[in-house]
């Protein structure tokens, strides 16, 4: 039989499932020490090697196999495992590595603990920690090659002190978050039963998540309480699947900027960011998609009409074929207006002063220490302040500019802005100097500042290439755009030298966790207009109902629109909408946002639908605006509910159908459901006919009221 070496995963995953002869060998007496087992992860005190009583696994460890008089403990599994394989990546075996270690003597100090048990600290501190453990201890022993064992060993308890701050622990397992948010949930749930104050019952929301290290938005609070729903607030710091999204992306974060603090994020390690947060986000992503396969959505009038989450979302920008496709198609859409228009273009970069790196020349910064570890979150803080900076100064100057910009982070996980910028090339040079300036208002005097922290290139689309090929701006940030979402087209990342789209995981991943916007365009038409635009497959006609109030040439400027957005020309459509430089407000056709419900629903009561939570639904598009007048572009109500129910539900539905169909025709049942549905078809279009005199014939309207009817 082959042999298999055992490596160490997440523990409270049972690893109970393998077949063949597990072997351990250790001391067999010793005092009370603590075991710890590997199949469940439950820990238990014992003065022998026993099995664990939770699993009955023969596979434990303990402290005391590290005693200098003890056999070093050896975990091998014999036989090919019938599990599913390790989905969170293999690691080193702990016990394995702490063992293999040798001590580096260098002071008297150094050499007495050499004598004794040293790896049982380091043992106790790293086995809390599961698949993050073998980072910590990687870094114990790169700082105890270099410095010492004591500074090694507090690195990693201080580590371990951060990473189970308030009682948890952030590298804590998904069915623990599980059950963490499930019991914070039900323990708010009970205070909350007693309390009938609104102000006392969000003031024990609050405490709730405090000790979860959670806390609301302050803005999100102060508009809900302007709207009277602060109660909304408190029912979802009761809803278990509310605090497992935000434990989960509490507790990613805590461990991202922990292994920044280990200096472990850093081109020579774990680049952009940690082994663990990228094994997380890859079991993430999977358990999703599982998830999509097995929901679906379906129309609320016609039940067979269906598709699975994971059809729909890969139709939609969510799938990064198609996001990168609709992000080039608008880039180039820009450029052909600049070239049209006779602008120029600007490629730049703007990099945070050297606090907010925690890495350089491959240790630890000072000066990041020394301003209090700032994380990458409050670095794109501060290069958006630049930005902002920048687009006061414009407004000021009257300066329209357009183009997109791109975050990307260091090989630290410190990240920094690049910008495409169109303009007129008298305000492009202004451009330059301001952003410039700006870049160096902070810190300007500090090494490298003038080199690295703005850099600007002129695009010159005339320039011609090696191959042959003509400059183009849209090729100065493709790169970065493919770089940044899946790595196509691109051989490797000069960053590492590493495989692009294993790096373009990372940095998905650290933006994931940071909750950072990687791409922002600037300028030009709204994009969720063109979206909706495309959904009009037909032509726009001049017997249209819904525009018969409108003139010819309004006719032919609307069709414009709807014909460029159809057909994929972004310049067309920026040009037809009013030009790259419109406002918001003064573009040819605005999208229209109503409540999720149905039209009805708001003629007869002026009722909103309402989240889960009691507050007002967010606006829903249902379709745009032009002159004043509404065109639907969505018509359907769709269902979403978990695919098993689904079909269970039709096969229930179809049951003794023919039967039914049997009784309904003997009793003439079918000739008085004809008739009833007559009557209803005639109330109907009666009902109809009265609405279309309302909305259509506004000379029966003064003013506004007309508008607002025909709006409606």
């Amino acid at each position: 039989m082959s042999r298999k070496r055992y490596y160490l995963q997440d523990l409270p995953t049972p690893l109970t499932s393998f077949t063949g002869v597990r072997s351990c060998t250790t001391a067999e007496k010793f005092e009370l020490a603590v075991q710890v087992c590997l199949s469940c992860g439950h820990e238990y005190e014992s003065d022998s090697v026993v099995t664990c009583p939770v699993c009955a696994s023969k596979l434990t460890y303990s402290e005391d196999s590290f005693l200098p008089d003890t056999k070093k403990a050896t975990f091998s599994i014999v036989g090919e495992a019938t599990a599913n394989p390790l989905d969170l990546g293999l690691v080193p075996t702990l016990l394995d590595k702490i063992s293999s270690y040798s001590l580096p003597v260098r002071t008297a100090k150094e050499r007495a603990v050499a004598k004794t048990n040293w790896q049982a600290p380091l043992f106790n501190v790293l086995r809390k920690h599961r698949d993050f453990a073998p980072a910590m201890l990687h870094s114990f022993i790169s700082i105890c090659d270099k410095r010492s064992y004591f500074e090694a060993l507090q690195s990693v308890e201080s580590a371990s002190a951060r990473l189970t701050e308030l009682g948890h622990n952030a590298t804590m397992a998904e069915g623990d978050i599980k059950d963490l948010a499930k019991e914070k949930a039900q323990q708010l749930t009970k205070q909350l039963a007693t309390v009938d104050d609104d102000a006392e019952r969000f003031r024990l929301a609050e405490r709730s998540l405090s000790f979860l290290g959670l806390s609301f938005d302050a803005a999100t609070v102060k508009r809900k309480q302007e709207a009277g729903e602060l109660f909304s607030m408190v029912n979802r710091a009761a809803d278990e699947y509310w605090l497992r999204r935000q434990l989960r992306r509490r507790f990613a974060q805590s461990v991202e900027h922990v292994a920044r603090d280990l200096a472990l994020v850093q081109k020579h390690k774990q680049v952009y960011c940690s082994d663990f947060s990228v094994n997380r986000y890859r079991a993430r992503t999977e358990d999703n998609r599982a998830a999509l396969e097995n929901t679906v959505a379906y129309d609320e009038d016609d039940a067979s009409n269906v598709f699975s989450l994971a059809e729909l979302s890969d139709k939609s920008v969510s799938n990064v074929d198609n996001r990168n496709a609709e992000m080039f198609i608008r880039l180039k859409g820009f450029e052909a207006v600049s070239q049209s228009l006779g602008h120029s273009a600007i490629f730049t970069t703007v990099t945070a002063p050297s606090r907010f790196h925690s890495v350089a020349n491959r240790v630890t910064n000072k000066k990041w220490l020394a301003a209090g570890k700032p994380t990458p979150v409050q670095a794109n803080d501060y290069l958006v302040e630049v930005w902002t900076a920048l687009r006061k100064s414009l407004d000021k100057k009257k300066i329209k500019i357009y183009g997109m910009r791109v975050v990307e982070p260091h090989h630290d996980g410190t990240p920094h802005h690049h910008q495409l910028i169109f303009g007129l090339p008298t305000d492009l040079a202004f451009v330059k100097k301001e952003l410039k300036r700006l870049a160096l208002l902070d810190s300007p005097n500090e090494k490298g500042a003038k080199e690295h922290r703005f850099k600007c290139e002129d695009i010159d689309p005339n320039y011609t290439k090696k191959d042959g090929s003509k400059g183009s701006a849209v090729g100065y940030i493709a790169k970065y755009i493919s770089k940044s979402t899946d790595g196509k087209h691109i051989e490797k990342d000069l960053t590492t030298d590493a495989d692009a789209a294993k790096s373009a995981e990372r940095i998905v991943t650290w933006a994931r966790i940071e909750n950072i916007r990687q791409f922002q365009f600037f300028g030009g038409p709204s994009v969720t207009v063109w979206r909706e635009m495309r959904r009009l497959k037909d032509e726009i006609q001049e017997g249209d109902a819904v525009f018969n109030n409108l003139e010819g040439t309004e006719h032919y400027l609307l069709e414009k629109v709807r014909k460029s957005a159809d057909e994929g020309d972004w310049a067309a459509f920026c040009i037809a909408m009013g030009g790259v430089f419109v406002k918001r407000t003064d573009q040819t056709v605005r999208t229209h946002y109503a409540v999720p419900a149905v039209v009805e629903k708001l003629f007869e009561s002026h009722e909103y639908a309402t989240t889960r939570f009691g507050d007002k639904a967010n606006a829903r598009i249902n379709g745009i605006l032009f002159q004043g007048v509404f065109k639907a572009t969505r018509f359907k109500n769709w269902v979403v509910m978990n695919k098993e129910a689904y079909i269970r539900g039709q096969k229930k539905v179809m049951s003794g159908v023919v039967d039914i169909f049997d009784v309904l025709e003997r009793e003439k049942e079918y000739e008085r459901m004809a008739e009833q549905q007559y009557q209803e078809y005639e109330n109907h279009m009666f009902e109809c006919e009265e609405m279309q005199a309302l909305l259509f014939e506004a000379s029966a309207w003064r003013g506004s009221e007309a508008t607002d009817v025909m709006t409606h």
